[in-house]
């Protein structure tokens, strides 16, 4: 099992695929050159004003705020409730047209993308409010970090924060997470086959 941590300012940063902004590219396969040629991607990119999102035909999506006001999104001309901090990850098509308002000041954002009748994602929610061992599925293949936190894998121990990334394949494995401070969760990532996906029992976010 290969397993490491990747910290938030190694992340490979690239324009967006529309020019309107700059986003950190945490792993994706294959590797992309930031025009879509990929099965599935995580990144993390800043949104520091009000703008339309790129179009990704044939790909489906899931973001989440890690930091920041948040943003409004219209997706194909429905106005979404408003995306902050601790709000579920929200999934839309990367064909839609999405409009995203800022609501304050720069976000961070999460965001996964699978190309569609290839691969499924899904992104799960934890919050770390204790000391805690989540077992990770088969398919998890990257656990991204909103808040400081110390976790122990093994004989593996490190201090982690916003913005940094346990990639490991493959799974499973068990953790144990503990929290640094008041505000810490984690975004457990899986890809999958669709049937596999299918397959899979929903994991419960404690």
């Amino acid at each position: 099992m290969s397993i490491r941590i990747q910290r938030f300012d190694e992340h490979l940063k690239m324009p967006w695929k529309n020019g309107l902004g700059i986003t950190r590219e945490v792993i994706s396969r294959p590797a992309s050159d930031g025009s879509g040629g990929f099965d599935w991607r995580i990144s993390l990119a800043t949104v520091g004003a009000s703008g339309p999102f790129s179009v990704f035909a044939g790909i489906d999506r899931t973001i989440a705020v890690l930091q920041g006001d948040g943003m409004q999104l219209t997706v194909d001309g429905r106005r979404e409730p408003p995306l902050l901090v601790g709000s579920p990850p929200f999934a839309f098509s990367g064909d839609a047209e999405v409009q995203a308002d800022c609501l304050g000041g720069e976000t961070l954002d999460l965001n996964v993308m699978s190309r569609r009748g290839v691969v499924v994602h899904r992104m799960t929610k934890i919050d770390v409010r204790a000391a805690q061992r989540p077992s990770m599925s088969k398919d998890t293949v990257a656990i991204v970090f909103r808040g400081d936190a110390t976790f122990t894998m093994d004989s593996v121990r490190s201090d982690v924060g916003l913005g940094d990334v346990l990639i490991c394949e493959p799974m499973p494995f068990e953790l144990t997470v503990t929290p640094v401070g008041l505000d810490c969760a984690f975004y457990a990532i899986e890809i999958a086959s669709d049937l596999d996906m299918a397959a899979a029992p929903e994991q419960v976010a404690s």
